[in-house]
């Protein structure tokens, strides 16, 4: 990936200007991983997610014209995103979200390791039930229904 220009201390741009640079470095990147597919899948499956975070960042900023967008991370602008439009497509959310942490423990190897971060929290009680309710409360359910492989864990 190119690596971007650093902004000057002190200097503001337009909206417009950062959108506009902010667009035309994520379409570089995305032509410079093109050119490197199909590649080392795993590395070039993490540009593609760092690229679809980017992609919300930049699609939270047209939304936000004429002014700034507020702070808002990439990872949490495509999560943002994709809840907005499962709610769009008549999507079941909490369903959607359960099948999304359930896939994650998959890729993690457990339910808890989906907790790690912040195992005390009251969100992750929450979590850990939603969890365990989905998968199984010692993931007696992850692999069978959300490991890898064809036709695991619905359509995400």
């Amino acid at each position: 990936m190119q690596k971007r220009p650093t902004p000057t201390p002190g200097v503001t741009n337009p909206p417009e200007v950062t959108l506009t640079e902010s667009a035309h470095a994520t379409l570089a990147d995305l032509s410079d991983l093109a050119a490197q597919l199909p590649g080392d899948h795993d590395a070039n499956a993490r540009v593609a997610d760092k690229l679809s975070e980017e992609l919300a960042e930049l699609a939270q900023m047209l939304r936000s014209l004429p002014g700034r967008p507020p702070e808002m991370s990439g990872y949490n602008a495509a999560l943002l995103g994709a809840l907005r439009t499962a709610h769009r497509a008549g999507e079941d959310l909490g369903e959607t979200i359960a099948r999304g942490l359930a896939r994650l423990a998959a890729e993690l190897g457990g339910s808890y390791q989906v907790l790690r971060n912040r195992p005390g929290s009251w969100e992750s009680a929450l979590i850990a039930r939603l969890l365990g309710g989905t998968v199984g409360q010692h993931d007696e359910d992850l692999m069978s229904t959300y490991g890898p492989g064809p036709g695991a864990g619905g359509s995400l």
